[in-house]
C-alpha cells in the first residue's frame, strides 16, 4: 500500500473517531438535560401537592376558628364579680292573664273642698296664742288658736243671754214656792199664770240669745262653759273645721288633718272672717288622669264594665319596667269622667279617689309630723285596661334583648352531666360547682341565648309566645339582659368561653 493510502485511512479514522466522540457527548448532554427537566417537574409537582395540603390545613384551621368563634356566641359566662355588678335576677317564666292596656299620665291632686281648707276667726280680737306649727298633725278636739274677744256685740249677746237665762230660773223657782199654796186655795191662781208665761216667753228670748252667740262664731263648747259658770267669756278657742271631727272617730289615731300655713301670730288683731291659717286634710285624695278625645271610648267600657285601673308612681312603673319590683300596682276606681275637653291639648281629665296612708310619724316635744305615702303634685303612670289575654307568658322588659328581627332571653346553662342536679339559686347567685373540671374556676354562672317569639310589648311587660322555646324548670334572667348581649359579644369577638346549645 502506497504511503498516500495510508494516510488517507488514517484521516478516515480520527474523523470517524471524533463523530462518534461528538455523537456521545450529544447524548449524554441530552441525558442530562431530560434528567434535570424530568426531576425539576416531579419537584415541582411535589412542591404543588406540599402547598396544596398546607393550604387546606390552613383552611381547615381557619374553620375550625371560625367554627371556634361562632360557638362562643352562644353563650355568656359571667364571674361573680360581674355577677353582682349587673345585680342579676334569675327567675322562671310563668304564664298567667296578660291586660292590654293604654298608658295615660295622673297626677295626685286634692279634693276640692275637703283637702285644702282655710281656718278663719269667727269672731274680732286679739290673737292670744297660736298652738300649732307648720306641718304638725291636728289632735282632735285641741284648739288651734286663743283669741282675747274685742267684739262687743259678742260681749252683749252673752251678757243678754245670762240675763234671759237667770229671769228664767228666777221665774221657775217662783212658780215652784207658790205651787202648793195655790193647791190648798191660799192664792188665786192667775199669779201662778202669770209666771208660766213669763218663763215662756224667757225660755223663747233663750233661743233667741243662743242663735246670736251662735251666730257670732261662740263654739258650743263655749256656749256650755258660760251656762255652767255663769261667766262672760272673754276669750275663744278656735278648732278644726267642724266635718273632719264628724268624718273622724274621737280616738287619738292620726286624722290626716295638718296644718300647712301659718298667717297670724300672736297679739295681732284680726278682723271678723280674717284667715288665721291653711289647712290640709290628706287622707283621701284624688288621681287626676288624662286620656285623649279618642280613649273616651275605653273609659265609658272601664266605667260600664267595673274594671280597676292600674296606678304607681313613676319611680315604681320604671323599677318594674327593668325587672327591680314585685310590688303589685294599685287598683282604683274611676269615679267620673270631666264633661269638658281642653281646646288645647284636646284632652280629657277622669278621676280616681286614691286611699293615703302615712308611712312614718315623727314626734318632737309632744307634737306630731305625719309623712304620707301619696302627696298632691306627684306624678303617675296610669294604665287603662283595654282587652285581657289569658294563659300568656309575661317577662318585663329588660328581660328580653332586640336584634333586628330576631328576640332572645338568656337561659341559664347546665352542663349534661348537671341536668340531673337541683341547684339552688337565689338572687345572690347560684352556688360554686367544687370539683367541676370541665368549668373554669373563675365563671360564675353561663347563659345562653334563648330566641323567642314576641307577641306583645309595653313600657313596662313583655308577651312571649308559648311555643317551647322556654321550659317551666328554667331560670332565666330577669333584668339585664341588654347588658348581657353586649357582653356575649365581647366574649364572642375575644375568643373565649365555651360553646354550649339549648336543645328542645
Amino acid at each position: 500500500m502506497s504511503g498516500s493510502a495510508i494516510l488517507r485511512t488514517g484521516v478516515r479514522a480520527i474523523i470517524a473517531s471524533v463523530v462518534l466522540t461528538s455523537l456521545f457527548a450529544a447524548g449524554v448532554a441530552v441525558g442530562l438535560l431530560f434528567h434535570s427537566q424530568v426531576f425539576r417537574a416531579v419537584a415541582d409537582l411535589d412542591h404543588h401537592e406540599d402547598h396544596h395540603d398546607d393550604v387546606h390545613e390552613e383552611e381547615l384551621s381557619q374553620d375550625d376558628h371560625d367554627d371556634h368563634e361562632h360557638e362562643d356566641e352562644e353563650h355568656v359566662a359571667l364571674t361573680e364579680q360581674a355577677f353582682a355588678n349587673l345585680k342579676l335576677r334569675l327567675g322562671q317564666p310563668e304564664s298567667g292573664d296578660y291586660w292590654k292596656s293604654i298608658l295615660v299620665p295622673g297626677k295626685v291632686v286634692e279634693i276640692p273642698g275637703r283637702s285644702d281648707l282655710t281656718v278663719s276667726t269667727p269672731v274680732a280680737g286679739v290673737i292670744e296664742s297660736v298652738n300649732v306649727i307648720p306641718g304638725e298633725n291636728i289632735p282632735i278636739e285641741s284648739p288651734l288658736f286663743e283669741i282675747r274677744l274685742t267684739d262687743e256685740a259678742l260681749l252683749a249677746a252673752q251678757a243678754k243671754y245670762l240675763e234671759t237665762l237667770t229671769q228664767q230660773e228666777v221665774a221657775q223657782q217662783e212658780i215652784e214656792r207658790l205651787t202648793p199654796l195655790i193647791d190648798s186655795g191660799a192664792i188665786s191662781g192667775s199669779k201662778k199664770r202669770e209666771l208660766e208665761y213669763e218663763v215662756k216667753q224667757l225660755v223663747a228670748r233663750q233661743a233667741t240669745s243662743l242663735q246670736e252667740l251662735r251666730g257670732r262664731g261662740m263654739p258650743e263648747a263655749q256656749i256650755d262653759e258660760l251656762r255652767r259658770k255663769r261667766t262672760l267669756a272673754s276669750t275663744l278657742a278656735v278648732f278644726a273645721p267642724q266635718f273632719v271631727r264628724k268624718t273622724e272617730s274621737n280616738d287619738q289615731e292620726p286624722t290626716g288633718f295638718s296644718i300647712e300655713n301659718l298667717l297670724v301670730h300672736p297679739g295681732k288683731t284680726v278682723a271678723r272672717g280674717e284667715p288665721l291659717c291653711t289647712v290640709a286634710y290628706h287622707q283621701k285624695l284624688y288621681v287626676e288622669g288624662t286620656a285623649f278625645e279618642a280613649d273616651l271610648p275605653v273609659l265609658k267600657r272601664i266605667a260600664r264594665e267595673g274594671w280597676m285601673i292600674d296606678a304607681e308612681t313613676v319611680v315604681e312603673s320604671h323599677m318594674h319596667s327593668h325587672g327591680q319590683s314585685h310590688a303589685t300596682p294599685m287598683q282604683l276606681e274611676l269615679l267620673r269622667v270631666d264633661n269638658h275637653v281642653d281646646e288645647a291639648t284636646q284632652t280629657v281629665r277622669f278621676f280616681l279617689e286614691l286611699p293615703n296612708e302615712v308611712t312614718q310619724t315623727l314626734t318632737e316635744e309632744g307634737r306630731q309630723f305625719e309623712q304620707w305615702k301619696f302627696r298632691p303634685g306627684q306624678r303617675l303612670h296610669l294604665r287603662l285596661p283595654v282587652e285581657r289575654w289569658e294563659n300568656q307568658i309575661t317577662l318585663p322588659t329588660d328581660a328580653v334583648v332586640m336584634d333586628g328581627p330576631n328576640v332572645f332571653v338568656f337561659a341559664e346553662h347546665h352542663h349534661d352531666e348537671e341536668h340531673e342536679v337541683n341547684e339552688q339559686i337565689t338572687d345572690a347567685g347560684p352556688q360554686d360547682h367544687e370539683g367541676d373540671d370541665d368549668h373554669d374556676h373563675d365563671v360564675f354562672i353561663e347563659l345562653e341565648p334563648v330566641a323567642v317569639h314576641l307577641l306583645h310589648r309595653d313600657d313596662k311587660t313583655v308577651v312571649i309566645a308559648d311555643d317551647g322555646q322556654l321550659h317551666d324548670d328554667e331560670r332565666i334572667a330577669l333584668n339585664s339582659a341588654y347588658k348581657l348581649y353586649l357582653a356575649l359579644k365581647m366574649q364572642a369577638g375575644g375568643g373565649g368561653g365555651h360553646h354550649h346549645h339549648h336543645d328542645h
